[in-house]
């Protein structure tokens, strides 16, 4: 009679481990990735690793939109996709927004990520995304995808953040366009997986595009979670191993990326630097 073997419950619990890692390391090796720059950091753009094609390029408040415009020409000539903000809060007007739309239409732009913008206070009858879609202005321009930010951790200047992301999600099915969310850069792992899972359980079923904080001292991110309203708890940083008297160790994002789930690309944000972000994203992809 041939005999039966059997694996141990521990071991077998191993095989499988072992296998889910190595499906984890497979789905990270497979990321797309996208990476955002400021306008003034242009001369760096020549360290943009190949394998991004999409660099997105901030509108800074209370700053001319024209620096949007030239820095995305000079993406474009560097042979890759620009994708910049557009902040509603910034213009005076529609005129002001159609001349931006015009200047992006003539540098090429077919895509932008429409936000509200960080003023306090609107400089004109323009006080959010929607108020931009409704005038129309986007078509006439040829701007016809939209990405738009999403916050999984909350927005400070907006507590109705995610009711409003579904609102433009809605209105961009509506007119069938295509449109993808962008997050905000965040520590809380488990926060952001639920907040995908809740999307989906909501029928979202737009690409979502996770933002990362690139290697950078501690002390520059916590300035920036400030500024930016993310919620980096002492809870969530001890998790990941941080310490605040660390005040300037160099944080490395993998981490991060290992215990998130359910996105469909990964977008970085290079707060140490253009330089130094693309350096570990190349030794990131190289890892075993």
């Amino acid at each position: 009679m041939e005999k039966l073997t059997t694996i141990p419950n521990s071991l077998e619990s191993d095989i499988f481990m072992e296998r889910a890692d190595d499906l984890q390391k497979n789905i990270e090796h497979n990321i797309r990735w996208s990476m955002e720059i400021l306008p003034q950091n242009i001369v760096n753009a020549s360290f943009i690793p190949a394998f991004i094609n999409e660099v997105y390029i901030t509108m800074i408040p209370g700053r001319a939109f024209r620096e949007t415009i030239e820095a995305a020409e000079q993406i474009r000539l560097i042979g890759k996709q620009a994708v910049p903000h557009i902040s509603a809060r910034g213009f005076t007007g529609t005129g002001d927004l159609e001349k931006c739309l015009s200047g992006l239409q003539a540098a090429g732009i077919e895509r932008a990520l429409l936000i509200g913008g960080g003023h306090s206070e609107p400089a004109g009858n323009i006080n959010c995304v929607m108020d931009m879609l409704k005038t129309g202005l986007f078509a006439k321009y040829g701007i016809n995808s939209f990405d738009f930010a999403g916050h999984p951790e909350g927005n400070p200047d907006d507590p109705n953040s995610e009711f409003n992301l579904l609102e433009k999600l809605s209105w961009a099915k509506e007119h069938r366009i295509s449109a993808r969310i962008v997050t905000q850069w965040c520590f809380d792992t488990e926060g952001t997986n639920a907040w995908i899972s809740r999307l989906r359980q909501k029928g979202v079923k737009n690409p979502i595009h996770l933002g990362i904080p690139g290697p950078s001292t501690l002390k520059t991110l916590m300035r920036f979670a400030k500024v930016c309203g993310v919620s980096a708890s002492t809870t969530v940083l001890r998790k990941y191993g941080l310490k605040l008297s660390k005040l300037m160790f160099v944080n490395k994002p993998d981490k991060i990326i290992s215990d998130l789930r359910g996105y469909d690309q990964l977008h970085l944000y290079p707060f140490g630097g253009i330089e130094k972000s693309s350096e570990w994203l190349h030794e990131w992809q190289q890892k075993d």
